[in-house]
């Protein structure tokens, strides 16, 4: 491949990570916004959003899936209140973790590319997933 080409490349590569890193800040900061919006209002989202759903599995299919309530708890985290975000979704937090340092160095952590813990991260992810889902 050419030198030019490359570095063409490259460059999309780039623009593609700052346009995700931006992405993600907007998202994260409009949700965490709109939970502290709910607290100063006094509004209890939960009462709002409990018989709605985004999720298209949970649409077609009456099943929760694993992301199951990441909205609601990512409005639990804007208000700064952990424990009930945990409840609502147990990987919110590290969902949250990883968001802020993809904001901050521009790439996923590289730990976060090893494959026995990508492996791991799944079966831990249905293994919750099926205990949610017996419980409910």
């Amino acid at each position: 491949m050419p030198a030019h080409r490359q570095e063409i490349q490259q460059e999309y590569i780039l623009r593609a990570h700052l346009i995700l890193r931006v992405l993600i800040f907007f998202i994260f900061g409009i949700i965490a916004l709109s939970g502290i919006c709910f607290h100063l209002l006094g509004i209890d989202f939960r009462d709002y959003l409990r018989h709605f759903s985004l999720c298209a599995f949970r649409a077609i299919t009456g099943i929760q899936c694993p992301g199951c309530g990441m909205t609601r708890a990512f409005l639990s985290l804007g208000q700064l209140k952990f424990k009930e975000a945990i409840q609502l979704n147990p990987f919110s937090l590290f969902l949250l973790i990883i968001m802020i340092l993809y904001i901050c160095i521009g790439q996923s952590p590289s730990w976060l590319q090893n494959k026995v813990l990508i492996r791991i991260t799944l079966i831990v992810v249905i293994t919750v997933w099926l205990l949610r889902l017996i419980n409910t």
